[in-house]
């Protein structure tokens, strides 16, 4: 644009809520996106008083790695990871590693996922720092603006925020978490229009808004960090040292997952415990809280020694209650939509929470950055965003739900975790190799979605789907490129 003329006028007037990792990706990917001549005008709001990270831990795996090339941010991030992707497919190394651990002898090593470039690690915080660094400065960022609600006046979106302040909007892009309140106002607009019409008055006689609510899984998690240097000194050659990410489990109940963060200057411990007919019932206490030790110490006793190692290193302990959210019935509503935590909040067994708060966000902004999407094509866009993303992210949820079950010998038809009658340690081995081999293959397997499906496979469904879209009609299959695979549009 040529020094002096006039800024071009925006399309349209984003709000986004939430500044996490959903809310901050769309802000860059819009940024990394949009042109001059057709801009956006984007307001960012955060309900605390700065943009921060709850939690420590976050895995990149190849699907994120992807998506962060095509923002432009993989040298940062790469900067920031324990092990950086170097983008070679045929560079396999091990992902994670799987032992058993529920005895008080050395554990046994029964499984490695081997994936391209191995598995990154990094500190959540670390990312999001990156991620701010990015923010485009045509993204205002308003902080201490908690929303309480939206209200629709037909041909606007008034913001309601807690401290009584009121902004406006014409597309609202809810990113706030698995306590959204963008998609409670969602579903009360959705339910007083067509629900209600139904006879069916009260939500929580509604079958689709019952789905809108985070469900306890029945599995509570132990958090902590890990000097590594002070488990180095206990021993020197402990494995969680020595793996990129190591999987301790344990009979139907408990396991652990432990990994370094912070360039390796810290390991993040996550122990795990399901509580017998918890899942689906109401979490009594504060989702988020303090430990303490003795409980952490008492829910792993018996183990092997290299557990005993760690849990000596336990400091500032906290307990999270693990909620999700399962089969979402839509994430659109007018020009409203949700994305991450708010949409596919799932248990942490893929390390894949964050990757896909990270695609939500990467596909939306491409799409409404695009200079054809005028706001009178958004409801067709973020349908568009719908179909492609809601079913994979529904089935990302269920599958991580069924790798926790395998990590703890609970997955029906594999490995139960039975003692196993043998006259000596080794013949014990021996008589677990095969039912464990089992298990890690299925383990395995369960995984390969994260390298061996593509992001650009969902992206180019969605251009498809856009161009049909314009010429009046639907597309209900797309052959990917070069595979002569079918992506089904739901």
């Amino acid at each position: 644009m040529p020094d002096g003329s006039p800024a071009a006028k925006p399309r349209f007037r984003l709000a986004i809520i939430g500044g996490g990792i959903a809310g901050l990706t769309l802000a860059v990917a819009l940024g990394r996106f949009e042109q001059a001549r057709s801009p956006i005008q984007v307001d960012l709001y955060e309900s605390g008083p700065e943009i921060t990270t709850v939690g420590a831990g976050i895995s990149v795996w190849p699907r994120t790695w992807a998506v962060m090339r095509a923002l432009g941010l993989y040298d940062q991030l790469a900067s920031q990871a324990v092990k950086a992707a170097d983008g070679k497919d045929d560079d396999i190394k091990p992902g994670f590693v799987f032992r058993k651990s529920d005895w008080p002898r050395e554990g046994y090593e029964f499984g490695r996922v081997m994936v391209p470039s191995g598995s990154t690690t990094m500190h959540r915080a670390e990312m999001v720092d990156i991620l701010v660094r990015n923010i485009p400065a045509s993204c205002a960022v308003h902080t201490s603006k908690r929303l309480v609600k939206y209200t629709d006046s037909g041909t606007s979106y008034t913001l309601h925020f807690a401290d009584g302040t009121k902004a406006t909007a014409d597309v609202i892009v809810g990113a706030d978490g698995i306590k959204s309140k963008t998609r409670a106002a969602m579903y009360d607009y959705a339910h007083q229009r067509e629900c209600a019409k139904k006879g069916i008055v009260k939500k929580e006689e509604c079958e689709r808004c019952k789905k809108a609510v985070p469900k306890w899984t029945g599995t509570i998690a132990y958090r902590y960090l890990i000097p590594s240097e002070s488990l180095r000194e206990i021993e020197p050659k402990h494995h969680a040292l020595e793996c990129v990410l190591i999987m301790l489990a344990c009979m139907n109940i408990q396991h652990i997952i432990t990994y370094p963060i912070s360039h390796g200057k810290y390991l993040n411990f996550v122990g795990f415990v399901t509580i017998p007919d918890g899942e689906g019932t109401v979490y009594p206490h504060k989702w988020v809280r303090d430990a303490k030790k003795e409980d952490i110490l008492s829910a792993y006793s018996g183990w092997e020694p290299e557990v005993d190692q760690m849990l000596s290193c336990v400091e500032k302990p906290t307990i999270w209650a693990i909620h999700v959210m399962e089969d979402l019935p839509f994430s659109v509503y007018g020009k409203v939509a949700i994305i991450g935590d708010a949409v596919h909040a799932m248990t942490t067994h893929f390390g894949a929470g964050g990757g896909q708060a990270i695609e939500d966000a990467y596909i939306l902004g491409r799409w409404l950055a695009d200079p054809q999407i005028t706001l009178s094509r958004v409801p067709d866009v973020l349908r568009i965003y719908q179909d492609v993303r809601l079913p994979f992210a529904r089935k990302v949820v269920r599958d991580a739900g069924k790798a926790g079950l395998m990590y703890e010998f609970n997955y029906p038809g594999l490995y139960d975790g039975s003692p196993i009658s043998a006259s000596s340690e080794e013949q014990e081995v021996d008589l677990l190799k095969k039912p464990l081999d089992e298990l890690g293959e299925a383990i395995r397997d369960l995984w390969r979605w994260q390298w061996e499906e593509k992001v650009d496979l969902q992206w180019d469904v969605a251009e498809a789907r856009y161009l049909e879209v314009l010429k009046g009609g639907r597309a209900e299959k797309v052959k990917e490129k070069g595979e002569g695979k079918t992506c089904v549009i739901m």
